[in-house]
C-alpha cells in the first residue's frame, strides 16, 4: 500500500484549487455520514420488516446486499428529495452508502480518512451489492488497499472472481444472460432545436455487421443519386430510410413488408403574434424551428395528421371513474411524465388528486400522471399534493417539506431587437 504526501505549491492559486478540492471531499464524506445517520434512525427491526413486506403497507427496500438494514420506501422518498435527487437517484445513493458501510468496511474506513473519494468507493459498491456476504468481504479485502491505483478492469475481475467462487450458479446465469443487454434507444426526449436526436444501441455482432453493411450501401446509394451531403449525414439518412420503408418483417416467409411512410402526429405550440419564433414541440418537450417542421412535412412519403387544438387549461369531465380518451390525451399533453418531484417516468397511472370515493371528479383538473411507485406513496402514506393551476403541483412530504413541480410549457418569447453599436 502506497501513501500519498502533498507538498504545498509555490503557486498560491493552485494551492487554493487544492484546498477547495479537499474541502469538497470533506463535504462529500459529511453528506455520506449524514445519510447513514438517517438510515440508522429509519432502519426497520424484525417485526417492522415483516409489516414492510406487506404491499398494502409501506414496501421494504433492500437497497444494499445481504446484511444491510431494511428501509421503508416512503421515508426514503423524502431522503431522495432532501439530497436534491430523483427517487431513483436518491435510492441508488442510499443503497451504495449502505453497501459501503455494512459490507465494505475497509473501503469505508479509507473513504472517511479521505484516502479514497466517495464516488470511487460507490462505483465498487455498485458492483458488489448482489454478491454473497463472503464475496463482498473478499472484494473489500482485495481492493480496499489498492483502489486509488488499480484500474476498473481489475475491480471487475475481483468481483467476477468472488462471484465465481462464492456464487457459481449466479455466475453461470449472468454468462447466459449477457446477450439480453442488447438494446436500441432513440432519445426523443433530448431532441435539439435543430430537429436532430441521438440514438444508442448495443447489438449482436452479426446484427451489427449487417447494419453496417446496410448503412454503407444506403449512404453510397444516396451519393450515386446526387447527394452532396457528408458521409456521416448520408449514413444517418440511410438509417431513416430503413425505418420508413422496412417497418415490418414477415418472420415466417422472410419477406419484407413495405412501410407506409412517415406518419407522426406533432403537438406544437405556436405564438400567433410571433410566427417566426421556434415552436414548442410537446412530443419531445423542446423547441423546434418552423423550417424543420416544414421540411418534415414536405418529405416524400410523409403522412400529415392535423389535430384540433387542445386547450391544456380546459377541464373536461365525465361522471364515470375511468376518464375518456379526450381527458387522457389532455392530461398526457399537460403533464408528460409522473408529476412527483424529480420523477420522469412515462409509464404512469392517472391519479384522482381528490379520491373518486371522496367525491373527487373525473376531470382534467383532478387528474394527474403518477408512476406506480409514487401513486402508491400518495395512496398509502402521508405524501400529499394539490394542483395550483393546470400543470403546476404543490407536494407536501410526511415530514412537512414542500416541493413545487411545474409542467407548464415555457412561454414563447419574442426575439430581442438587435443591439445598436454606439
Amino acid at each position: 500500500m502506497s501513501t500519498r504526501t502533498r507538498t504545498p505549491s509555490s503557486d498560491p492559486l493552485l494551492e487554493s484549487v487544492r484546498a477547495h478540492r479537499d474541502d469538497e471531499s470533506r463535504v462529500q464524506v459529511a453528506k455520506l455520514n449524514a445519510v447513514l445517520d438517517w438510515a440508522m434512525v429509519n432502519t426497520a427491526d424484525e417485526s417492522e420488516t415483516a409489516v414492510l413486506l406487506d404491499p398494502m403497507e409501506e414496501p421494504a427496500l433492500h437497497l444494499g446486499g445481504p446484511g444491510c438494514p431494511v428501509i421503508g420506501e416512503y421515508a426514503a422518498l423524502d431522503l431522495a428529495l432532501s439530497l436534491g435527487m430523483s427517487t431513483d437517484g436518491g435510492l441508488a445513493y442510499l443503497g451504495r452508502a449502505l453497501e459501503l458501510r455494512y459490507r465494505l468496511p475497509r473501503l469505508y474506513a479509507r473513504v472517511v480518512k479521505l484516502e479514497v473519494p466517495v464516488w470511487k468507493a460507490f462505483r465498487v459498491a455498485e458492483h458488489t451489492t448482489d454478491l454473497p456476504v463472503l464475496g463482498a468481504a473478499e472484494v473489500d479485502k482485495d481492493i480496499a488497499p489498492f483502489l486509488r491505483t488499480c484500474s476498473w478492469a481489475q475491480v471487475d475481475r475481483a468481483v467476477d472472481a468472488a462471484r465465481a467462487k462464492h456464487d457459481p450458479d449466479e455466475a453461470e446465469r449472468r454468462r447466459k444472460k449477457a446477450a439480453e443487454n442488447r438494446h436500441a434507444d432513440v432519445h426523443l426526449g433530448d431532441a435539439s432545436t435543430s430537429g436532430t436526436v441521438e440514438m444508442t444501441a448495443t447489438l449482436d455482432l452479426a446484427d451489427a455487421i449487417d447494419l453496417e453493411a446496410a448503412l454503407k450501401n444506403g449512404a453510397q446509394a444516396l451519393a450515386d443519386l446526387g447527394s452532396t451531403e457528408t458521409l456521416d449525414v448520408r449514413r444517418s439518412q440511410a438509417l431513416g430510410e430503413m425505418g420508413r420503408h422496412q417497418l415490418a418483417l414477415d418472420l415466417l416467409t422472410g419477406e419484407i413488408t413495405g412501410g407506409t411512410g412517415r406518419g407522426i402526429t406533432l403537438y406544437a405550440h405556436l405564438d400567433a403574434e410571433h410566427p417566426d419564433l421556434p415552436w414548442f414541440l410537446d412530443n419531445t418537450r423542446s423547441p423546434v424551428l418552423v423550417e424543420q417542421i416544414r421540411a418534415w412535412c414536405q418529405q416524400a412519403g410523409t403522412k400529415v395528421t392535423v389535430k384540433p387544438v387542445v386547450d391544456l387549461a380546459a377541464d373536461p369531465s365525465t361522471e364515470a371513474y375511468e376518464p375518456t380518451d379526450a381527458i387522457r390525451e389532455l392530461v398526457r399533453l399537460r403533464d408528460h411524465t409522473c408529476v412527483f418531484p424529480g420523477c420522469t417516468r412515462r409509464r404512469v397511472d392517472l391519479d384522482h388528486i381528490i379520491p373518486f370515493t371522496a367525491g373527487g371528479p373525473t376531470s382534467a383538473h383532478n387528474l394527474a400522471m403518477l408512476c406506480r411507485r409514487h401513486h402508491r406513496a400518495k395512496t398509502h402514506s402521508r405524501w400529499r399534493y394539490v394542483m395550483l393551476r393546470p400543470g403546476l403541483y404543490h407536494w407536501t412530504s410526511p415530514t412537512g417539506a414542500t416541493y413545487l413541480v411545474d409542467r407548464r410549457p415555457p412561454p414563447l418569447r419574442p426575439p430581442r431587437p438587435p443591439r445598436r453599436r454606439p
